[in-house]
């Protein structure tokens, strides 16, 4: 091998190299927006389940369910 093979390999490896970390980047990126929308929507779930009880008037005891 010469030195241009040696070289264009390396170029070629680190072309590789930066793909997958911006791929990766992405992957880290998207999961924490899911995992935020996920606990978003269990805060409406457990809210609703809670308001929707008619037998005991949480609304009196916890004062996050006002907002």
């Amino acid at each position: 091998m010469n030195d241009e093979e040696l070289i264009r390999e390396q170029r070629q490896r680190n072309r590789h190299i930066r793909d997958a970390t911006d791929i990766n980047m992405q992957h880290a990126d998207e999961i924490k927006r899911e995992s935020v929308a996920r606990h978003a929507r269990a805060r409406v779930q457990i809210r609703a389940e809670v308001v929707d009880n008619r037998n005991i008037d949480y609304k009196s005891h916890m004062m996050w369910l006002r907002r």
